[in-house]
């Protein structure tokens, strides 16, 4: 028989991430919105207030109407930490409770292919943020991480990963924990890009929809039913290994044809290189000549200046994107499908193809209300869903309790008999 496991959220949790997610409120509002009773809602209040994670304010005056109380998080009760991987980038962000950006930071990379000298690194950057934010390390509450590789989300090691096998099962949350002393969570870039657009991007009112992000690779983050869908083990949504039809090219995973070796930013510069050693497209001739090098960047400002053989090698690339697309929009039916990454500076054109390919192929019924946009969060997308992925885990129904205990001198008299917050 299968096992159920049944989570009930406390009432003290229930009405925290309410006050959170809301920003400021009143307590008639949170009686309203929680049902509890009046006595409950107060209590519970009263009981958060005394620990220092919320406060009760004065509004400003109004001249008409009477202002009642407002409740809301403390900001600086705490802070959480934002680190986004990237090939050669990396971007780490401080929040405090509200997920305000308190500091942030970006590090050009040259490589990322030795795991013990990226991740000194990065805990020494951590380091230095915390340092110039003038914040002590037990303020830290948490630390999320967006690595660009398979990632075993329940051990918090990474798993596999195709063009970086030093990385394999490294213990990459236990050497944060060990270091920070605060809970860590490490998962798949795409999938914390997901999460920032969920919580901050133009995917805010989308319970159900589908991040892609394009760039030395291609990756799917699936947001389903209001949360990231993971899969059994981490994996689902690695798009860039569905292979084409027809194509036969080899992929660094070892078979042939996969998405990303046909589509990816490696591709299209590889494309736009053989344009410009030909002559055929004048405007990648030059920067190939003054840089020794056709990066897709060159190719996508080429294409928005109107080289047809640009334009022709972006239309390609989004259209064998949207193929795939097409597919996931008929099995999962999402309301959204979210571009990011490099290629989003390809202009409209590749967006044009992707949804014109997608329309083509995928049913009516999928695509009648189907949004196909850019992330306009950009580059920020990545840290804000790494420190997304845990503020919204430490704050959890599952261990709201937990992370209370284990941040605040909790008084005698919030203690059961056993010294647990009540």
């Amino acid at each position: 028989m299968r096992k159920t496991s049944y989570e009930s959220p406390s009432a003290d949790s229930i009405i925290f991430n309410i006050i959170r997610n809301e920003g400021s409120i009143n307590r008639t509002d949170l009686v309203a919105n929680t049902g509890f009773a009046k006595s409950t809602v107060s209590l519970q209040i009263n009981k958060l207030i005394e620990t220092g994670i919320i406060q009760e304010i004065k509004p400003k005056k109004s001249e008409n109407t009477v202002r009642k109380l407002q409740i809301e998080i403390v900001p600086d009760a705490g802070y959480v930490i934002g680190v986004f991987l990237g090939i050669h980038r990396l971007s780490i962000s401080l929040f405090n409770l509200r997920m305000e950006t308190i500091l942030e930071a970006v590090y050009d990379l040259e490589s990322i292919l030795n795991p013990e000298f990226i991740n000194r690194l990065i805990i020494k950057k951590i380091d230095l943020l915390i340092s110039e934010a003038k914040i002590q390390k037990k303020s830290l509450w948490g630390i999320g991480l967006g690595f660009p590789f398979p990632v075993d989300f329940h051990q918090g090691i990474s798993e596999a990963p195709p063009n970086l096998p030093l990385w394999h099962q490294y213990p990459v949350q236990a050497i944060y924990e060990n270091h920070f002393s605060c809970p860590v969570l490490l998962d798949n870039d795409v999938n914390v890009m997901a999460l920032g657009e969920a919580y901050s991007g133009i995917a805010q009112d989308e319970n159900d929809f589908i991040f892609v992000k394009v760039g030395n690779g291609i990756g799917c983050g699936l947001f389903m039913e209001g949360r990231v869908y993971r899969g059994a083990k981490g994996s689902a949504g690695d798009i860039g290994h569905i292979a084409l039809d027809r194509e036969t090219k080899l992929c660094h995973c070892g078979n042939i044809g996969c998405l990303e070796t046909i589509a990816a930013a490696p591709s299209i510069a590889q494309k736009g290189l053989e344009v410009a050693m030909t002559g055929d497209s004048p405007i990648l001739q030059k920067k190939l000549a003054k840089n020794h090098k056709v990066t897709s960047k060159d190719v996508g400002e080429a294409a928005q200046m109107g080289d047809m053989f640009a334009l022709r090698i972006i239309k390609e690339s989004g259209k064998n994107l949207g193929s795939v697309l097409a597919k996931l929009v008929i099995f999962a039916n999402p309301g959204m499908v979210v571009i990011g990454g490099g290629v989003t500076k390809s202009g409209t054109l590749y967006l044009s193809a992707i949804r014109e390919e997608i329309l083509r192929k995928a049913t009516h019924i999928a695509t009648i209300d189907l949004q196909i946009r850019y992330t306009d969060l950009q580059d920020k997308c990545g840290p804000i869903g790494s420190g997304r992925l845990i503020i919204e885990d430490i704050f959890s129904s599952r261990n709201f309790t937990k992370t209370i205990e284990g941040k605040f001198n909790i008084p005698n008299a919030l203690q059961d008999n056993n010294g647990k917050f009540l």
